[in-house]
């Protein structure tokens, strides 16, 4: 799997002044606690709770910028803009487009952390 398609590590690199070991720390602590995040937002939609929602697709997309994923970022302003507007009927397919685009990220982010930045 090529994270090239998912996200940038130049520019998630660009990002921290090119240290490696503070991008792995970042990437790691995500991995542990990215599926967490996700399962707020799931959680805030299925309760119904439009300001929830817009608080929690806030904070993931937080964490997801750090890693220049362009179609996982996409659908956390998505998310955060139909809570604020409180339209969750469309959100449920937003949700889901998260939810694959996480998952692409994660898998991506694992990969290089277990072959290494230059992969």
């Amino acid at each position: 799997m090529s994270h090239h398609t998912i996200f940038s590590l130049e520019e998630a690199l660009a990002l921290v002044d090119h240290d490696r070991d503070i991008f792995q720390a970042m990437a790691k602590l995500f991995v542990e606690h990215g599926l967490k995040d996700l399962a707020e937002t799931q959680a805030a939609l299925a309760a119904q709770d439009a300001a929830a929602l817009a608080r929690s697709a806030h904070r993931l997309k937080g964490a997801i910028l750090q890693f220049c994923a362009p179609a996982a970022i996409e659908a956390t302003i998505q998310l955060e803009e139909l809570g604020k507007a409180g339209d969750l009927k469309s959100a449920v397919k937003v949700c889901a487009k998260l939810e694959t685009e996480l998952l692409r990220l994660l898998a991506a982010l694992r990969h290089v952390l277990d072959k290494g930045l230059s992969a």
